[in-house]
């Protein structure tokens, strides 16, 4: 859903530069009301950068709304205030009654790409097909533009938790990066790509037409599509030792969780499995309970998740009278509303209905958990529960999500009255039970794996296979 809403606000960018443009009185008038919503909604604006330089850094930024600017310019200046809140959670979007112009402009680039490692491959094509252009290509630079000065330019579009940047590499691929370059640096009827393919020292030059964002359709592909194990819900029996779950999600609605779970570690006891793999590297998170009820499977322990779950005042005073918040015991002391302490340990499953796994079906064996950028939100609370207590080696890539919590669950919705940008600001802070050595940083693996360009176009999941040789050769 985060990237659905990242991909709403980016997609119809360009009817900005033929509006008239605001006069700085309502620029300001907008500017304020979103500053004085972040500070009574959202707890992020000063957990990570102290309270003085995150000041400095708006006055820095309300000081620049001294002439008139288009909607569009304004919407990149909001951008940046939602940056300083370091909450991956919180995002922007333009009025939707101006999301009609950009989907019928001819000047986006037709492709979909993905970073492995510090490459960035060519992942589909939608456009018309391009003699040379194929599915793993290395883009070198467009237009000129070298791919490191594009994606200073895109990062800081892209919030984050805390200062994590593997989950903004994440987000930069798929579709995000025909539509931020879209947005960064206007209209173009075609693009000049350098790329090289992969075992090869030359390099091509190939010319790119644009295309209408409608033209983003899978009859339209051009390239073979390439699955990967890790998007699926699966369980394998690696050999007569090693097992593996791979877990993409905590809120696909398709899948009963609890079924699953105890169907598959039913398994994992019958087999009598030693080393135990569970891949959670796609896994953005979902509805809570379901990372609980997960860890449940794997710890005799019930351990206190959270240090605290905290509301301010005026989001609470909104809300406090709905069923959900009277359930998890919504009380507020003093100028922070808390949730219940029923609510703060690793066997609440919220209103889920989820009974304990029995004691006989808790894995016990050694764990070994596959991470990336894209683990966020439930995923990387569920690696938290996992670090904090010591329960299993971490491989793969530094998780998206921070180690010490998130700033998320319910959010309000806050429109500003000039502008009309709407600014979606999540309310709850869910604060990790733990003291991290690195403030605003996901889980840092015990073993840094990436997937590299070879893995990429091999279709390898090479964190999988990483651990698999490690344990087989019993070198862990």
């Amino acid at each position: 859903m985060r990237i659905l809403l990242l991909l709403i606000s980016f997609l119809f960018l360009s009817y900005g530069n033929a509006q008239n443009k605001i006069k700085p009185r309502k620029l300001n008038e907008d500017f304020d009301y979103l500053i004085k919503e972040l500070k009574s909604q959202q707890q992020g604006l000063y957990n990570y950068v102290g309270i003085n330089q995150t000041n400095t850094e708006i006055d820095s930024i309300r000081e620049s709304l001294k002439t008139p600017l288009t909607k569009l310019q304004f919407y990149e200046k909001l951008r940046y205030v939602i940056g300083l809140t370091n909450e991956g959670h919180t995002s922007i979007e333009l009025p939707k009654w101006s999301m009609l112009k950009l989907g019928l402009s001819k000047s986006f680039m037709p492709l979909t790409v993905k970073f492995c490692d510090e490459d960035l491959l060519v992942t589909q094509n939608y456009g018309k097909n391009v003699p040379g252009l194929k599915k793993g290509a290395k883009i070198i630079s467009v237009n000129g533009k070298k791919l490191s000065e594009i994606v200073n330019k895109l990062s800081p579009l892209i919030p984050s938790d805390g200062f994590n940047e593997t989950s903004k590499k994440e987000w930069i691929g798929g579709l995000n990066f025909s539509l931020l370059f879209r947005l960064v640096y206007g209209k173009e009827k075609e693009f000049r790509l350098k790329t090289q393919e992969f075992g090869s020292e030359e390099y091509q030059d190939l010319i790119v037409p644009a295309i209408r964002f409608t033209k983003f359709k899978n009859k339209n592909a051009q390239l073979a599509s390439k699955e990967f194990g890790y998007n699926q819900f699966a369980f394998e029996q690696i050999n007569d030792s090693i097992a593996y779950l791979s877990i993409p999600s905590f809120g696909n609605e398709n899948i009963d969780y609890e079924k699953f779970y105890r169907s598959n570690f039913k398994k994992i006891d019958s087999l009598d499995v030693n080393h135990l793999i569970i891949d959670i590297q796609t896994n953005g998170g979902g509805t809570e309970g379901n990372e609980n009820l997960l860890f449940s499977y794997l710890s005799n322990e019930v351990v206190q998740k959270y240090k605290r779950v905290t509301m301010l005042p005026k989001p609470y005073h909104k809300n406090k009278n709905k069923q959900s918040y009277s359930e998890d015991k919504w009380q507020l002391e003093d100028t922070i509303a808390k949730r219940g302490n029923f609510t703060l340990f690793s066997d609440y499953y919220s209103d889920l209905g989820y009974k304990k796994p029995i004691k006989e079906l808790i894995y016990t064996g050694k764990l070994y958990v596959l991470t990336s950028g894209k683990t966020f939100s439930g995923g990387a609370e569920f690696a938290s529960l996992i670090k904090m207590t010591n329960r299993g080696m971490f491989i793969g890539e530094e998780t998206g999500g921070a180690y010490e919590g998130n700033v998320s669950g319910y959010s309000e919705y806050v429109k500003l009255p000039n502008s009309k940008i709407e600014i979606k600001i999540p309310t709850v802070h869910f604060q990790i039970n733990v003291t991290p050595k690195l403030k605003g940083r996901g889980i840092i693996p015990d073993y840094n794996v990436p997937q590299t360009s070879k893995d990429y176009r091999s279709g390898t999941n090479a964190k999988k296979d990483f651990i698999i040789k490690k344990i087989n050769r019993g070198s862990l």
